[in-house]
């Protein structure tokens, strides 16, 4: 065996080790990476001059002492690199800017209707590339902007394939990339979401995700990991048929899940949520009768799902922050009741990042991309 070579991966091996443990206790010692991790002092103290000189890390104080010498203190620097997330939805556009924790550094919200017009982008890109100028950073700090939307991208993200909610089909993402100059690529709104779901639970495995706002979109987590299948995307059981000859969707069929268990589904024109919900915690009889019959359809879409994929239901977006531990045990017991193999098992939950910009989601993988080459 090349000992040259085995110490190469060993030094390595322990350069990643070193890191990983500093990124997830986010202040540490030298003494307490040495025992934790069980390295000698001195090679502790050589990689952490490494990762200190290339910016990586930074010594800031002192650990707290019950006695003796105070231990230096080694802190990761979230701030060396920073993502752009943007949102487009049709009468605004969302900015945020995330550190690579993926905390919010700073966040915008633009009332602008969208159009695919060269001076929709402009006026867009232009916010963006303002906002970028107002971070406490430079331009080569920035690693990309995310751009989520409500429609299904190719699956090198950069194209709308199929864009009807805005009317982007076709929509490249050289439209951006050409007025902010950084790596830019469009993510789903659904894959947005679960990004943001599984950066805040990690020990998520297998789950069916629905983001349900004023059209709902789907999402399907396999191995910890958005599962993305061909190029239109796997998880797009939003235009599953729900039922036959049934209410129209924008998608040009009748009877979609959309149809029955989107937040349009459930509101009447310019009716708010949260004067829905405000009236069914009131006991209005009505607006229980209407809210028992979107469960009902929203029960059955989880039970089919749930038969072919037997995960957790993940509920997100705009509804879910209204939801309580209650409306899921009643969701959850008319799942039961139109199972053909009932189960008592406790498998719909509330979605974890229910008041995150949604553009957290689409930045995110950015920060995952540099974290991995990093380590």
């Amino acid at each position: 065996m090349d000992t040259n070579f085995t110490v190469a991966v060993l030094k390595e091996k322990n350069k990643k080790n070193i890191l990983d443990y500093i990124y997830k206790n986010k202040e540490v010692s030298p003494q307490m990476i040495s025992e934790d991790l069980n390295l000698s002092r001195p090679t502790v103290a050589q990689v952490l001059k490494e990762w200190q000189e290339a910016d990586v890390i930074y010594q800031k104080g002192n650990v707290e002492s019950t006695g003796g010498r105070k231990a230096k203190k080694y802190i990761f620097n979230s701030l060396g690199k920073i993502a752009i997330g943007l949102e487009m939805l049709s009468d605004r556009y969302e900015i945020v800017a995330i550190d690579l924790y993926a905390d919010t550094l700073k966040f915008e919200k633009f009332q602008y209707p969208f159009s695919n017009t060269k001076e929709y982008y402009d006026t867009v890109c232009e916010s963006v590339n303002r906002f970028i100028e107002s971070l406490q950073t430079t331009r080569d700090n920035i690693l990309g902007v995310g751009i989520a939307l409500q429609g299904l991208i190719s699956a090198d993200g950069k194209e709308v394939i199929y864009g009807k909610i805005l009317n982007c089909t076709g929509l490249t993402i050289s439209e951006f990339t050409s007025r902010i100059h950084l790596p830019c690529t469009f993510n789903h709104d659904a894959e947005s979401v679960a990004n943001e779901e599984l950066w805040l639970n990690p020990e998520l495995d297998n789950a069916i995700f629905f983001n349900i706002r004023d059209n709902l979109s789907g999402a399907v987590i396999i191995n910890g990991e958005f599962f993305r299948g061909g190029e239109l995307k796997s998880g797009v059981f939003e235009h599953m048929t729900l039922v036959p000859n049934g209410h129209p969707c924008y998608c040009g069929k009748k009877g979609c899940v959309n149809s029955y268990c989107s937040l349009n589904a459930l509101l009447k024109p310019g009716e708010s949520l949260e004067i829905f919900f405000q009236k069914l915690r009131n006991k209005d009889q009505k607006i229980e009768k209407r809210w028992h019959a979107y469960l009902e359809h929203l029960a059955v879409a989880i039970d089919n799902l749930h038969m072919f994929i037997t995960s957790d239901v993940v509920l997100g977006g705009t509804l879910s922050k209204y939801l309580t531990e209650e409306d899921v045990q009643e969701l959850q017991e008319l799942a039961y009741q139109c199972s053909a193999f009932p189960s008592r098992e406790q498998y719909i939950k509330i979605s974890k990042s229910v008041i995150m910009p949604l553009g957290i989601g689409a930045a995110i993988p950015f920060v995952k991309k540099y974290m991995e080459e990093l380590k």
